[in-house]
């Protein structure tokens, strides 16, 4: 009988941290202006209609220290999509275009200069939606359009 019990247990924990997908976010920013201040992580992929989920849509703060920020979650819900927005200054960095995916593993974002686009990394599909969503609107914007 303590033989199945202790096996139940053993079960029951593994059980508990089998499927729990840790992630982390680092990211740079081009000044010192938000240090000290405090980022929020939003989950945006829910639709306007969804007014359940969109009561969970703030995930987290993030302290800003020396123009960098790092954060490390587990995921509840896979993949979905995020941004940041500074909760000191208001300033948006969707504004910016800078959207990201929320995937298992270390993400790295990267901002230059706020007049540019972000540039995220580091998981499969933030390379692949940087590689093919945000390089081809690069691309567009140097050709003219009619």
């Amino acid at each position: 009988m303590k033989k199945y019990l202790f096996i139940f247990i053993f079960v029951s924990i593994a059980q508990l941290f089998y499927g729990q997908e840790k992630y982390t976010i680092q990211g740079e920013l081009p000044d010192h202006s938000l240090d000290d201040s405090y980022l929020r992580l939003t989950n945006s992929s829910a639709l306007s209609q969804e007014k359940e989920r969109i009561k969970h849509l703030f995930i987290d703060s993030i302290l800003v220290v020396d123009g960098k920020f790092h954060y490390e979650g587990v995921l509840s819900q896979k993949p979905f999509l995020a941004y940041l927005s500074s909760a000191r200054t208001g300033r948006n960095m969707l504004d910016l275009g800078l959207y990201f995916i929320v995937e298992p593993g270390n993400i790295h974002i990267r901002i230059a200069n706020w007049a540019d686009e972000g540039v995220v990394s580091g998981t499969p599909i933030n390379e692949d939606y940087s590689t093919y969503m945000i390089g081809t609107k690069r691309s567009m914007e140097n050709q003219l359009l009619f």
